[in-house]
């Protein structure tokens, strides 16, 4: 199968380079666990949930919801069942259950076959109305009675409850994480038959701190998504390569890697697809000269900028002033002579920017706030910071050059 470039796109699990292993690993825990994904933002976890999904192990189903866009518990209710629909031997055992209101029966045994789902949103809504956690509830324990383990995929969870919290405030969202975790558990904390996976772009554990709910998902095994290990990362290039007829020399194969280190597949992606929109490049070798042209006046240029913009938006989750005492740590780590700057220095940068309300608490949850989310890492032998991606730390330092964060 050729390897098609993928700059923000899914890829189909014979273009997944390097995950075998932990998707062994992933489906050996769920025998047990629940399954949290931890990564960045474009470091794949969609495509290992795409694997999951397509490729799914004997003994499960597996049932997808994006719950990126959905502010409401009730919402999340409906497009559940939208989901779970979508599979015959489920929608049976829908149709069959005990205990749901007869409003919900009557509409799935009398439409689900005649119209599409997406069109009766709205009377399916009506359907499960204000009893949303009693009938997911009973709708999903009764899938343990189907004759293969569920496995409920949702995507962009942390999203989901910071959504429910900004529209319908904290107490809500507490509610929802704690009805939760009971539709998770039976008595004295064992689970249940069916299984979830979750995975996010944004860390689960600044909103779960925010909302004083830190144990309310400890029965999930994190499983981290991490870039390629370099034999890996080497063969999705030369597939790349192939199929867009490029050829590297060895100093130009080096200089790529240098740039895009550590090797994460979509920077891979993205940079390929630059190398290609380039004509005075077709047919050529492409050395280390070619390399660091391309990078620097595409890959960092500004067409490519909205590849990279998500990282600086999604600081506005911090809050202000927050906000933009992160970014003026984020900008001292960028323009650093040595890319890595000491903890105390960066609490001189947090203060200033910060001003008077500034404190040592703070500071420390911001720090592991940019750690959690994959901004910044922390080197314990020496205690400084640097940039968890050499790209991005180049994407911070082009596009944001004046230290004076209290400016943007």
């Amino acid at each position: 199968m050729t390897t098609r470039i993928l700059a923000g796109g899914v890829p189909d699990p014979d273009e997944l380079f390097g995950r075998e292993h932990v998707i062994d690993y992933i489906w050996d825990q769920l025998a047990a666990n629940n399954i949290m994904l931890v990564a960045p933002r474009r470091f794949g976890k969609t495509g290992v949930m795409n694997h999951l999904l397509k490729r799914t192990r004997a003994g499960y189903v597996a049932v997808y919801l994006d719950v990126e866009d959905i502010h409401d518990p009730e919402e999340f209710c409906t497009n559940l069942i939208e989901a779970l629909l979508e599979h015959s031997n489920l929608r049976t055992l829908i149709c069959g259950a005990k205990g749901l209101p007869k409003k919900l029966t009557d509409f799935v045994a009398q439409r689900v076959r005649t119209i599409k789902i997406e069109a009766a949103q709205v009377e399916l809504r009506e359907a499960v109305g204000e009893s949303w956690s009693d009938i997911t509830r009973s709708l999903i324990l009764e899938m343990e009675k189907a004759e293969e383990t569920v496995l409920f995929i949702l995507d962009e969870f942390p999203q989901l409850v910071e959504n429910i919290a900004r529209k319908h405030k904290e107490e809500k969202a507490r509610e929802f994480l704690k009805w939760f975790r009971a539709l998770r558990m039976k008595q004295k904390d064992v689970l249940r038959r069916y299984r979830f996976v979750l995975a996010g772009s944004t860390s689960i554990d600044m909103t779960l701190r925010r909302l004083e709910e830190p144990d309310k998902l400890n029965d999930f095994c994190r499983v981290p998504i991490e870039a390629l290990a370099p034999e890996h990362a080497a063969d999705l290039l030369d597939s790349l390569a192939t199929a867009c007829s490029l050829r590297f020399t060895e100093e130009g194969r080096a200089a790529l890697f240098e740039l895009v280190s550590p090797p994460v597949p979509y920077f891979l992606h993205l940079f390929v697809s630059q190398v290609r929109a380039e004509e005075k490049l077709k047919d050529k070798e492409l050395g280390a000269a070619e390399v660091r042209d391309v990078y620097q006046r595409r890959v960092l240029g500004p067409t490519c900028r909205a590849y990279f913009d998500y990282y600086r938006q999604r600081l506005a989750r911090y809050g202000e002033p927050a906000r933009r005492a992160a970014l003026a740590i984020l900008q001292e780590v960028a323009h650093a002579p040595a890319c890595r700057v000491s903890n105390s220095t960066l609490y001189g940068v947090y203060r200033k920017a910060r001003g008077r309300g500034a404190t040592s608490f703070e500071f420390d949850e911001i720090m592991a706030d940019l750690e959690s989310d994959w901004y910044l890492l922390l080197d314990p032998r020496t205690n400084e910071y640097s940039f968890l991606l050499n790209v991005m730390r180049d994407w911070w330092k082009r596009f944001y050059r004046t230290l004076d964060a209290r400016k943007k």
